[in-house]
């Protein structure tokens, strides 16, 4: 994780769940625990962007997402500059839908680089795989 942009554990947590980052994102950042649902690893996710968290952005990629075909110290450091460049400001999740293996989270994301309003909606999809969930593929609006 970034030192430059890791959340304190008493501190709201970036996903603005309203909770602290301790309770909230950081168990699942440290791998302590897995996220329960499709919501929670999309909160998860967009902590880790703003946290600079590439190790969990990794873990929590589908084996069938379209990156995972980039060769790791590729995928590492496209993801690295992602969380280095942008500023993470806000996350609303806007509805989400879960079958047993399968979910789509539609969300909108606020993201800033060098002044520059790049905020996003989008539905991603995620699917289980050995029991966790996983973040597989989205499309944004």
């Amino acid at each position: 994780m970034s030192n430059l942009k890791a959340p304190k554990r008493t501190g709201p947590c970036p996903c603005q769940s309203g909770v602290e980052y301790g309770a909230c994102c950081q168990p699942y950042h440290r791998g302590e625990r897995e996220a329960p649902d499709p919501v929670s690893l999309m909160r998860s996710r967009y902590s880790a962007y703003a946290a600079g968290d590439v190790d969990y952005l990794v873990r929590t990629l589908h084996p069938d997402h379209s990156e995972r075909s980039l060769p790791d110290e590729l995928l590492r450091s496209s993801l690295r500059a992602a969380c280095r460049d942008h500023r993470y400001t806000g996350l609303k999740i806007l509805g989400s839908a879960v079958d047993q293996e399968r979910a789509t989270v539609h969300f909108a994301a606020k993201v800033f680089q060098k002044g520059k309003d790049l905020s996003f909606s989008e539905r991603s999809i995620f699917a289980k795989i050995d029991g966790a969930w996983r973040y597989l593929e989205g499309s944004t609006d």
